[in-house]
This record gives structure tokens, sequence and C-alpha cells, in this order.
């Protein structure tokens, strides 16, 4: 016998102790039936790798007779403990991740060993987030499960029908790149909400780093706004506020990092020195902050007019920074990301990190996006300032947002 056949067979056993492993817990904590456990769900995935070895070895009417036997099974075992269940309903989760094990270890065989670990992996995390799953889902509005609805159509069918080809004069438009731009966007604010859901009242830190993945804007409108109201924690306030544009900052680089890696290399330097201070100045105000109880409340992130909305300024921004770029040089790159920062820093991160790949030279593509978060921070400086509390709560945003701005500014003369 090879050592990597005797490999995958250990691994399909493995893997398939892991599911029955949760499932025993399940079991223990009364949050399951008697279906399988920690010993039948590896011994499930060993007869789908042995299943698969003997159809290569003798026929491979052994693998379709043993997938047919192990569902006949399943079926059999499910309305077996049904019969000795008063529960007028019951679920088929255990049956249907028994079956799954089957074909894990049919992975296993065939070498497939990352999906088949990613695969088990899943499997386990859905079971064992049972309880977490159901709060969620009831906790869901109408209006929420209609976004979720119309993220999958926008993401999995509209998506996959555009051309991917540009359109127009210098080929500006190219409707498949803008179409996934949204569809990254809307995704990034998407998980956002989500965790929001998830977590719900955790503190203001909390809403303010996890608000920060929808709109670090809301976010610092918000609790400006609030800042008037309850001027005891403006500390608190203030630290949320900090910490949401702090993640804008991290999310520009996942952005970055996911379109184009070369400039996400040239822009690691700026902006971890940004996070960096940030983080030492959120430290200090977290240390002095008062424990306060915070909600942000955040419509769903995703509604197909906004969707749209941003894909027509992607698509406007993306034209204005190449015609700046064939027309005015690299000015016409600074002035178009100056300005698109007053609105949105997302549009602008994604147009340049599109262009660096071809036609535009990652400095000023790095620039350009440094400008636009700069500009950004202005903004929502200003509106701390403006709509929050000045005396304590406008000084303490404004203060750091100005070093920011000035370290932002050296770090370009610098690089």
């Amino acid at each position: 016998m090879e050592y990597s056949l005797l490999q995958n067979f250990l691994i399909a056993l493995l893997l398939g102790a892991l599911i029955g492993l949760e499932r025993e817990y399940a079991k223990y904590r009364k949050k399951g039936h008697d279906f399988a456990g920690i010993r039948t769900f590896p011994l499930i995935s060993l007869f789908g790798a042995l299943a698969a070895y003997m159809g290569v070895l003798i026929s491979p009417w052994i693998l379709i007779v043993a997938t047919v036997l192990v569902g006949v099974l399943i079926i059999m075992a499910y309305f077996a403990i049904a019969d000795n269940d008063k529960r007028q309903h019951m679920g088929a989760t255990s049956e249907v991740a028994g079956f799954l094990a089957f074909f894990i270890g049919v992975l296993c065989y065939y070498n497939e060993i990352t999906f088949a670990v990613v695969l088990a992996v899943t499997i386990t995390v859905i079971l064992y987030a049972r309880s977490f799953l159901h709060h969620f889902a009831q906790k869901m509005k109408r209006e929420e499960m209609a976004d979720t609805l119309k993220f999958a159509v926008i993401a999995l069918v509209i998506l996959p029908l555009l051309p991917n080809q540009g359109y127009g004069p210098h080929e500006i438009f190219n409707p498949f790149v803008i179409w996934l731009m949204v569809v990254f966007i809307s995704g990034i604010s998407f998980a956002g909400y989500v965790l929001m859901k998830w977590f719900g009242e955790r503190g203001i830190t909390l809403a303010g780093i996890l608000g920060g993945l929808v709109s670090s804007t809301a976010v610092t409108t918000s609790f400006s706004e609030r800042s008037k109201k309850e001027k005891k924690i403006f500390k608190a306030l203030a630290l949320g506020v900090i910490l949401a544009n702090t993640v804008m900052f991290v999310r520009i680089l996942i952005e970055v990092f996911v379109i184009h890696r070369p400039l996400f290399y040239k822009m690691l330097l700026p902006f971890s020195v940004l996070v960096a201070v940030s983080l030492g100045f959120s430290y200090i105000l977290w240390r002095k902050a008062d424990e306060a109880k915070g909600k942000m409340e955040l419509a769903s992130p995703f509604t197909l007019g906004p969707a749209l909305k941003f894909g027509i300024f992607f698509a406007v921004i993306l034209a204005l920074v190449k015609l700046g770029d064939i027309y005015l040089s690299t000015k016409g790159v600074y002035i178009v990301s100056f300005i698109s920062g007053f609105a949105d820093v997302d549009a602008i991160t994604v147009s340049l990190s599109q262009l660096a790949k071809t036609t535009l030279s990652l400095d000023i593509a790095r620039n350009g996006i440094v400008i636009a978060a700069l500009t950004n921070v202005a903004v929502k400086g200003g509106i701390a300032y403006w709509f929050g509390d000045r005396k304590r709560f406008g000084k303490i945003i404004l203060g750091l947002y100005l070093v920011l701005i000035a370290l932002g500014i050296g770090l370009l003369f610098l690089f």
C-alpha cells in the first residue's frame, strides 16, 4: 500500500471525526437527535474513501452502488428515529451531514484534500452555529430578506451575464468590471451589516468598529448627533468614531489587496502609519472612556437604488481618472481623487486599483488613494465638529484628524 493512499484514508477518517465530534456534542447539549456521532461519521467518511478506491480498482459501479446504499441507509435511519421521536417536526440536518461526510471521503481518495478540509470545516461550523442561525433568521425583517435576495441576484445572476470588455472612447467603460466592483463593495457593506446584527448591543466601541465596515461616515454622523444629547459619554462616542475611521483605512487596504497586489505593497507603509497612530490614540482614549452601551441604527446596506448609484459613481470616477490621466497627466488623477474623497473613498480606491493594472503607475495610484482618504477624513472631522458637541467631542475628533492629515501629506512627500 502506498503511503499517500494511507494518508488520504486517514484524513478522511479525521474529517469525519470532526463532524462527528460536533454532532456528539450537540446530543450532549440536547440540541440534536441520535442519528450519528463521534463513531459513525468517521466510518461514513472512511466508507466513501473505500468506495472510491474500489471503484477505481474494480469497477465504477461500486462507487455508484455505495452512494445509493448510503442514501438509503440514511433515509431508513431518519424514519426509524422519527417513529421513536415524539416531536411533530424533526429536522434532517444530521442526516444530510452524514451524506456529505460520505463525499468528503470520496474527495480525500481523489486527493482533493484542500476542498475536503474546507467542506468539512464549513459543515461543522454550520452545525455548531445552529442556535445563532435560527436566532438570526427569526430576527430578520422582511426588507432584510428582500435585500439578501437582491444581493444574490446581482452577484450570482447579473454579473456572469455582463460582457468583460471595454466600450466607448479609450474603452473607458467595462460593464463586467463596473458591476464586479458594485458586488465587491456591496459585499463588504453587507458583511459588516450582518456582523452588526450578530453582535447587537455590545457597546459603542464595537458599534464603531462594525459600523466602519458599513460606513464610517454614517458612524460619524450618528455619534456626532448623539454627543450633543449624551455629553457624559463623549469619550466613548469619540472612540467609536475614531475606530470606525481606522476600519476605513483597513478596508481600503483590503480592497487594494484583492484587486492589485503590487499596489497593496506600495500602500502598506503609509496606511500602516495612519492605522498605528489611530490605534495608539484609541487606546489612550479607551483607558479614559466610561462604559456605555451603544447601538447604531443602520438601514440594510444593500438596496437596489444605492447599489446602482454606486455603480454609476464608480463608472464616472473611472472614466474621469482615465481621461484625467490621458489629458492632464498626474494632476488630473489627483484632482479627481480629491473631489471623490468628499463623497466616497471606495469608488476611487477600486478605480485606481484597476487602472494600476494597466495604464496608471503604482506611485500615482497610491498617492491618489491617499489623497481621497485624507479628504474623506477631513470631511468627517468637519461633521464631528459642526454636528457634534464642539467643546469636547468635536475637539477630540478634529484634533486627531488634523494630525492624520498632516501625517498623510508628509508621507506623500516622503514617498
